[in-house]
């Protein structure tokens, strides 16, 4: 417990980490204590046995950080994070299910190639081409749905936050009754979530319900993490690191040659749960917890990048499916493999993006307001009040106040 509280007073200290929820924080530290401990521990004692091994197991550790950078993983996760929310949840863990969901085909397919690899090697390619068409159509479907929904939201979001600057330009507008102790932070972000969320809205028609509804609870991800990893776009490369291992070492045992994939999703893992705890504090910042109007424009900003995102992958996925079946020629699809190829760069640029918009957002939010204040000091200002007023406004609780003084 000591180190437990050390930890997080160390985290509120630092401000790009005073933001993360503790169970965020905690799943981090957990994670990280278990990448020292598998290379101390497991992958160190073999290395020094057998150093030929050190390269590929440096290798597949690499792969591993790079590939939770890939833009389908970030989409992915954030797009989840953001529908948990919406629900009232914290989801600290949508990372790590999505990550270990994406590593047992990792460490499956190293099993049966490192047990038949001279068998399966000829076969490999057909088996990799199916299982990249289904793991792609999966991955594309499910980013564009996602994209709809949550161009769906941003539409309703910018509709709230007119509504609400229009009736008295966003001043004052809190949350009644919005608990500000630390006991009750938890349920700060709840009700921060919950006036976002499209409950009694438009939105839920029985289709999109149930769309919504397949995934609301983080280890949900983990067979969703499984249908993306049959893309085989990662399998692959532990696979071949697998094969050219019993080639390269002869008599390796096949406990040795697990090395890789496991390093693998420790890697993964831990970018891909960190990734998630970083969209999470940013959608649930309790420094606008009772700020309406402040977390519909920070809603409107992450939403706008994030479908954008969803959509350009989606669409990209799409093309790629269509390169894998269809196989066309030309510039136009030189272009699309090139893209596809090159996932690890679009997630890092994606995350820049991210932090980049964040940071002017926040810049950017208090002059916006005070603007949007103006505007409706100046509206109220000019619009005259109808001296009938009263006899307009019906029986209502605030003017009958004025007549009993008179």
């Amino acid at each position: 417990m000591a180190f437990v509280s050390k930890l997080l007073e160390l985290t509120d200290k630092i401000p790009v980490l005073s933001g993360l929820p503790t169970n965020s924080v905690l799943l981090i530290a957990l994670l990280t204590t278990v990448n020292i401990v598998i290379w101390l521990g497991l992958a160190l004692p073999i290395l020094i046995t057998h150093p030929r091994l050190a390269a590929p197991a440096a290798l597949s550790y690499t792969l591993g950080l790079r590939h939770a950078l890939d833009a389908d993983h970030i989409a992915a996760i954030d797009l989840t994070t953001r529908r948990l929310i919406a629900a009232g949840r914290r989801p600290a863990s949508v990372g790590t299910f999505f990550s270990l969901g994406h590593s047992t085909i990792v460490i499956i397919t190293c099993i049966v190639v490192a047990a038949t690899s001279s068998a399966l090697r000829n076969r490999f390619d057909d088996f990799k081409r199916v299982g990249n068409i289904i793991g792609t159509a999966v991955s594309a479907v499910f980013l564009i749905v996602l994209c709809v929904l949550n161009g769906w939201v941003l539409y309703r979001l910018i509709q709230r936050l007119r509504a609400t600057l229009a009736q008295d330009g966003g001043q004052n507008v809190v949350y009644e009754n919005g608990p500000t102790t630390e006991e009750g932070r938890q349920e700060a972000e709840r009700l921060a979530a919950g006036q976002l969320s499209m409950e009694g809205g438009g939105a839920k028609t029985t289709i999109l319900r149930r769309l919504f509804k397949a995934i609301d609870q983080p280890w949900k991800m983990y067979p969703l993490g499984i249908v993306f990893g049959l893309g085989f776009d990662t399998s692959s490369e532990i696979a071949i690191l697998g094969i050219a291992s019993i080639q390269a070492v002869q008599g390796t045992s096949i406990w040795f040659i697990l090395i890789f994939p496991i390093l693998f999703t420790a890697g993964m893992c831990l970018v891909d749960t960190t990734d998630g705890a970083l969209m999470l504090a940013l959608y649930t910042s309790k420094a606008f917890s009772r700020d309406h109007v402040a977390i519909m424009y920070y809603s409107i900003v992450l939403t706008g990048i994030t479908v954008l995102v969803s959509a350009f992958i989606g669409i990209v996925q799409v093309l790629s499916l269509i390169l894998n079946v269809a196989h066309p020629q030309g510039k136009f699809w030189d272009g699309v493999e090139a893209i596809g190829d090159s996932f690890d760069i679009i997630g890092g640029c994606i995350c820049g993006v991210f932090l980049l918009l964040g940071i002017g957002s926040i810049l950017v939010y208090k002059p916006w307001k005070r603007r949007m204040e103006r505007k409706a000091s100046a509206r109220v200002f000019n619009t005259p009040e109808p001296l009938d007023r009263g006899l307009e406004s019906g029986p209502t609780n605030a003017t009958p106040l004025l007549h009993n003084n008179a």
